[in-house]
């Protein structure tokens, strides 16, 4: 996907993505057009020639997926970096655990929104009859309509401009110099690139599914939101996480809409409406502290000392950066590895679970679908304590290095390391086996943590979680 989609978004008639006009077309395309008319004429991305309108759908939906789920784990980490108490600096605010408490609630509660647009996306692609992706960019790159390179790092007012940049609506309400230095801060960050708004492709999208010339009736599914879509009721989505069943053409371009002015899109919000990731992250920039200037002239340091793209690379990479965040002491590596092994399993859970049909529930009893289901929860939340969220909150807490140099981190942070492969198996069969793989890879490194530093809580709750889990599979792999 990733060397495609760098081709199709570098072709020779577009040549830049503007942050502020959208696709900048070749000259020669919009030359000699007045200004409101190249405007106009560059609202929405070309459609390369060697797609239909149907494919390039695909292609643009999958992306926005990709986008999402960049999103969300990048915020999840920056949420994971903030620490909760022993802030360090001369002038820690009174009430700093309560104020970096409410900062923490804040992102996470975007990060899950994040999640429910991944999630309505997949619907999209189902009522289109497209493949389901819940890839992401793993290794930094760059290609058109991603907003900036994925980086894990712990929240600092440069990320936090790098956020802010690419959930801006086309028109914000905010002073012009202040959205002129969160712009500057962001683009340096990105060393010159500027940050693209992800509003443009949700635009593409909108105009895609309101023309029946490009997106025929003949290319709608709305039988897929009988039992293939992700119903909001099943997913506990409510308000404000925007999980929407489409049925019709008119469905689909209120669900981009409702997307779009929540997160990523061009329009601001409407009147009364709850704040955008926009609004929500300009209000954490500008109460942020800050940290990155020279060593101790920042007031206060709201995060724990974690690096920036931790790393379970098995060798010494040449890469300082990537050499920065590998992780080499040795217990924590195994607890970052659980961290991979159980973040596989969310994104297999997840995709099991939209590709099962049926309901949740029947005769008061949880279905294999919902116990699918649950599963994906169950690593999302962590109740009470295991799940991606407490291995995070662990990770951030141990040694970085096994032996460090002075200007390494003290500590680790969770990886979010893409596996090998997100595809799942073609025979249902084979599906629970992938499952039974996982959990077994889980128990085997739960085993290895408590051989060298004993047990604790977050084992102990994911090995009981994990022994109901392997029932169900095992139950499944028994049947004819």
């Amino acid at each position: 996907m990733r060397t495609q989609h760098a081709r199709l978004l570098s072709m020779p008639d577009i040549v830049r993505i503007d942050r502020d006009l959208g696709p900048i077309m070749a000259e020669e395309t919009v030359r000699g057009r007045p200004p409101a008319e190249r405007v106009a004429a560059v609202a929405t991305i070309p459609k390369p020639d060697e797609l239909t309108w149907w494919d390039w759908t695909v292609f643009l939906l999958h992306t926005a997926a990709e986008i999402e789920h960049a999103l969300m784990v990048q915020y999840l980490y920056a949420a994971y970096s903030l620490a909760e108490d022993g802030f360090q600096g001369p002038a820690v605010p009174a009430g700093a655990s309560e104020l970096v408490g409410t900062w923490r609630q804040t992102i996470v509660g975007i990060a899950k929104e994040e999640m429910a647009h991944l999630l309505t996306v997949q619907n999209l692609l189902r009522f289109i009859g497209g493949p389901l992706n819940l890839e992401r960019e793993d290794f930094p790159f760059r290609a058109f309509l991603y907003p900036f390179p994925l980086q894990l790092e712990p929240l600092t007012r440069t990320s936090l401009a790098k956020y802010v940049a690419a959930e801006m609506p086309a028109t914000p309400p905010q002073p012009p110099e202040l959205i002129q230095e969160i712009r500057d801060r962001a683009t340096a960050a990105t060393g010159g690139l500027a940050i693209n708004r992800v509003g443009v492709m949700y635009d593409t999208l909108i105009s895609i599914f309101e023309d029946e010339t490009k997106l025929a009736a003949s290319d709608l599914r709305p039988k897929t939101a009988e039992d293939f879509q992700a119903a909001p009721t099943d997913w506990r989505a409510r308000d404000p996480l925007l999980v929407r069943v489409v049925h019709t053409r008119e469905e689909a371009v209120a669900a981009l809409r409702a997307v779009g002015e929540q997160g990523e899109g061009s329009a601001n919000p409407p009147p009364g409406a709850a704040p955008s990731h926009f609004d929500r992250f300009i209000g954490i920039w500008t109460a942020f502290p800050e940290t990155e200037g020279a060593a101790g002239s920042g007031t206060w340091t709201p995060t724990r000392p974690v690096p920036s793209n931790p790393n379970t690379l098995p060798h010494p990479s040449a890469d300082a950066a990537l050499e920065r965040g590998r992780i080499t002491h040795p217990t924590t590596r195994l607890w970052a590895q659980l961290f991979n092994t159980r973040y596989r399993m969310l994104l297999v859970d997840l995709a099991h679970a939209l590709h099962l049909p049926g309901p949740m529930t029947a005769a008061g009893t949880t279905t294999v679908k919902g116990n699918v289901r649950n599963w994906t929860f169950q690593e999302m939340t962590g109740r009470p304590r295991a799940g991606l969220r407490g291995i995070a909150k662990a990770l951030a807490t141990m040694p970085l290095k096994a032996t460090s140099a002075p200007a390494d981190p003290a500590n680790a942070g969770p990886p979010f390391e893409l596996p090998y492969t997100l595809a799942l198996p073609d025979n249902e069969r084979d599906r629970w086996r992938l499952h039974l793989a996982l959990l077994e890879t889980s128990r085997e490194l739960i085993g290895r943590i408590q051989t060298v530093s004993g047990t604790n809580a977050i084992l102990d709750e994911l090995v009981a979680t994990d022994l109901k889990a392997k029932k169900v599979v095992e139950d499944q792999l028994a049947l004819p």
